[in-house]
This record gives structure tokens, C-alpha cells and sequence, in this order.
């Protein structure tokens, strides 16, 4: 081996006859420039060294050292600890077993060789890692850089744009402000202090522990998300998928959201959205106008503050959460209230519909055949054309503005100021009626055997088709 030693501050030009296979410097600024032959050599305590136009190979000595190097091809460092900074005419290099690595003003244009490292990086424009694997600390001063093959990405206090390669990445980021995918298949994996980012392009994108605020860019995207906290759409049309394990995650500006195998737990944040879910358990609303359309594999869901509901091609059954609502619902199979005051308003497609435990029920412009559940029921009703009760002791209420409804198994019905024309028993039904009623102008008997009663207040009715009519505390004109 043929060793070029320079003195302190010493400079040297490689000529076309020298074959130098190690440089060491000494304890000063020494500089080396090579000449166009290329070479494969050795550099201890060098601080700069400047490659031509051959193909120049070049490995760090055992004692580490801080290099600025151009024009070189391959640089590889060795046990100790060494920080490369890359010259102002732009790079393209291997570089394997440095520890930091910093571009200049041009393009930089660097490879990870094929043991893997764990490497800081600074400004530069393109990093691709080898067959090893390489845990990559983005610098300070932000970065803007095109990555491939990395397995670890970890930004620093700089704002960091990413942009994946196009054969497909899997990697775990940290602290990134913009990632965004290419043509191939990525998956990404979020670092466990919690992330506050913008992406685009991925397939696959998992949180972590912490907190995870993700923002999906502009131009569209079809997404499966796990352990999102909150997730945000862009101006495009955003479908996303949630992982298998159960979510619970806050929402907004998604077009269609489709629930996995776990219990996923959605809020609408406030801005209001219209979205398509589907195997979604539970779906809360925010303060804006919530808009939902149950997707066509059918649901079992709870809602709350939700302001149109409208269900698919399946059987969805929809649970009202405690708080109470106002909702318009169409295309819904069952709707179940609970503790709170619900009023639920049907849309104009018409609707057979099973409802249990809601306090106002208005009826749309087309056919509304409504059954109520087993458990007995106390509503008001609005504009319905049929209404069908159960085994539970059921008490409707007709809405102001005037009925003409078919009833069938209801315990009491109270008319509204409106004028009321009530069919008893006309849904199939043969076993007859009894029931109590009040303030209804018209009452039609049907095949069965009608005993109605006349509530205590007493009131002017026409009754047709009735086997049975008995009169109360009140004044009764029949």
C-alpha cells in the first residue's frame, strides 16, 4: 500500500502517475484532489477531498473524522465516528457505515450501501437505503427529499416533506410533517410520541401510541388507517378503510369510511361532512350538518347527533345513543331510541320501518308502513299511512295537522287539532282491536272485532265497522 502523509494545512493534486492507495493527514486542514484516473483509497484525518471525473471509491479510517467530500462515487466509513458533509456541485454516491451526512447547494443524489446504518441526514435531495436495514434521523434544518428502501424515517425539528419512491415502501416515520406515496404499495407505521402530519398516495398507514393528527392531501386518497386519532380529508375524494383491531378516531371531510372486524367508535368533527360508512358500531356527529348514507352490506349501529341518516341496500339496524336527537332517516329497517327525546322525521321515499322507544315520529311524502317494538311505546306520529303495534302496551299521539292512518294493535290513540280518519285493523290483521280513543273525527272498523273506548273527555266521531263502543266520563256524539 502506497501512503500519501500531509503535513499540517498541506494540499495535493493527485497527477496521472501517482497510485496512491491511503492518504493520512494530520492534524491541521489538509486538502486532496484526485485526478481523472479514478481511485480506490484510504483516508485518515482528511478534512476535505475532491473527486474527478473517474470512478472514485473511498473508505474513512478507524479513527472517524469530519470529511467534505465532491465528486466521488463511493464513500464508506469505518469504526469511529464520521461526518460527511457533501460539496456544492452535487453528489450522486454510495455511502455506507457513516453517521452523518450533510448536502450542499446542488442536487445530492446518495445510496445506502447493503450493510444497513444508522445514519443523520441534512439537505439532501434523493436517499435510497440498500438491502440492510437503515434507520435514517433527518437533520434540523428541515429537508425536502425523495426516499426508497428506508426502513426507519425520523424527522427532526425542521419541517420535513417526503416523497416515497415507486416500488413500494414499508417504514416506520416519526415527527414527519408530509409524507407522501408513489406508484407502488405503501405502508407506513407511525412512531409512538404521536404525529401531526399531511399525507398522500399511501395504501396502508398504522398509528401508534401517542396521539396521531393525520391530514390526507388534496388529490384523493384510498387508505386503510389503524390507531388514527383524528383524521382529516382533502378537497379530493377520500375512501378509507379502518384496520381489523377497532378504532376510535375522529373524523372529518372523508367521502365513505369503511369499518373493520373491531369495534370502531367514529366522531364526526364540527364542520359537518357528508359520508357513506359501512361496519361502523358507532357514529357520533359534531356541531355541523352531518349527512350519512349506510353503505350496502347492511349495519348495526349507534348513532347520536347525526342529522340525516340513509340507509343501504341491507338491513341496517340503528341504535339512537342516550343524548336524544333530532333526525331525518330513510331507508332504514329498525331504530331503536333511548333515554333521550327522540324526533325523527322519515324521508320522502317512503319507508317500512321498525321503531321502538322514540317520542316523535313525522312521516315523508311517500308510504310510510311503520310496526313499533315489543317493549311498549309512548309517540307522537305525523303523517304516517300505517302504523302497526306490538305486544307492549303502545300510546301514539297523532300529530296536529290532520291523520289518515291504518292502526293495527294499539292500546290508546289521541287525536290532534287536525281532522283524524283512523282505519282499525286494515294491515292484514284479523283479530280486531281494542283500544282507547280521543279526539279522532273518523274511526273504520275492519274484519276482526273492534272494542274501542271513548277516553274521559268525551268528543264527536264517526264510526263505521265497529262491533263495540263504549262512552266515558265525557259528552260522546257518535
Amino acid at each position: 500500500m502506497t501512503t500519501l502523509t500531509l503535513t499540517a494545512g498541506g494540499a495535493y493534486t493527485f497527477g496521472t502517475s501517482d497510485a496512491y492507495s491511503s492518504i493520512v493527514a494530520s492534524t491541521g486542514s489538509e486538502f486532496a484532489v484526485l485526478n481523472t484516473t479514478g481511485y480506490t483509497l484510504t483516508v485518515n484525518l482528511l478534512e476535505t477531498l475532491v473527486g474527478n471525473v473517474g470512478t472514485d471509491v473511498v473508505t474513512v479510517g478507524t479513527s472517524g473524522g469530519t470529511l467534505l467530500v465532491s465528486l466521488l462515487e463511493s464513500l464508506t466509513g469505518s469504526a469511529g465516528t464520521d461526518l460527511v458533509t457533501l460539496g456544492s456541485s452535487g453528489s450522486t454516491l454510495t455511502v455506507s457505515l457513516l453517521e452523518s451526512v450533510t448536502g450542499g447547494v446542488g442536487t445530492d443524489v446518495v445510496t445506502l450501501g447493503t450493510t444497513g446504518g444508522t445514519m443523520t441526514v441534512s439537505l439532501l435531495e434523493r436517499l435510497a437505503g440498500g438491502v440492510g436495514t437503515d434507520a435514517i434521523t433527518i437533520g434540523s434544518a428541515g429537508s425536502t427529499l425523495l426516499v426508497a428502501a428506508l426502513e426507519t424515517l425520523a424527522g427532526g425539528v425542521g419541517t420535513d416533506v417526503i416523497t416515497l419512491g415507486s416500488v413500494g415502501n414499508t417504514m416506520a416515520v416519526s415527527a414527519l410533517e408530509s409524507l407522501i406515496g408513489n406508484a407502488g404499495t405503501d405502508v407506513i407505521s407511525l412512531g409512538s410520541v404521536g404525529n401531526t402530519l399531511t399525507v398522500s398516495l399511501l395504501e396502508t398507514l398504522f398509528g401508534n401510541a401517542g396521539t396521531d393528527i393525520v391530514t390526507l392531501g388534496s388529490s384523493g386518497n384510498t387508505l386503510s388507517v389503524t390507531a388514527i386519532e383524528s383524521l382529516i380529508g382533502g378537497a379530493g375524494t377520500d375512501a378509507v378503510t379502518l384496520g381489523n383491531s377497532g378504532n376510535t378516531l375522529t373524523v372529518s371531510l372523508l367521502e365513505s369510511l369503511v369499518g373493520g372486524t373491531g369495534t370502531d367508535i367514529v366522531t364526526m368533527a364540527s364542520g359537518g361532512g357528508t359520508i357513506t360508512v359501512s361496519l361502523i358500531e358507532s357514529l357520533a356527529g359534531g356541531a355541523g350538518t352531518d349527512i350519512v348514507t349506510i353503505g350496502s352490506s347492511a349495519a348495526t349501529l349507534t348513532v347520536s347527533a347525526i342529522e340525516s341518516l340513509v340507509g343501504g341496500a341491507g338491513t341496517d339496524v340503528v341504535t339512537l345513543a342516550s343524548g336524544g336527537g333530532t333526525i331525518t332517516v330513510s331507508l332504514i329497517e329498525s331504530l331503536a331510541g333511548t333515554a333521550g327525546t327522540d324526533i325523527i322525521t322519515i324521508g320522502s321515499a317512503g319507508s317500512s320501518l321498525t321503531v321502538s322507544l322514540v317520542e316523535s315520529l313525522v312521516g315523508g311524502a311517500g308510504t310510510d308502513a311503520i310496526t313499533l317494538g315489543s317493549v311498549g311505546n309512548t309517540v307522537t306520529v305525523t303523517g304516517l299511512e300505517q302504523l302497526l303495534g306490538n305486544v307492549g302496551t303502545d300510546i301514539v299521539t297523532l300529530g296536529s295537522s290532520g291523520n289518515t292512518l291504518a292502526v293495527l294493535s294499539l292500546e290508546s290513540i289521541v287525536g290532534g287539532a287536525g281532522t283524524d280518519v283512523i282505519t282499525v285493523g286494515a294491515l292484514g290483521g284479523t283479530s280486531g282491536s281494542t283500544m282507547t280513543v280521543l279526539a279522532v273525527e273518523a274511526l273504520i272498523g275492519s274484519a276482526g272485532t273492534d272494542i274501542i273506548t271513548m277516553a274521559s273527555g268525551g268528543g264527536t266521531i264517526t264510526v263505521s265497522l265497529i262491533e263495540s263502543l263504549a262512552g266515558t266520563a265525557g259528552t260522546d256524539i257518535i
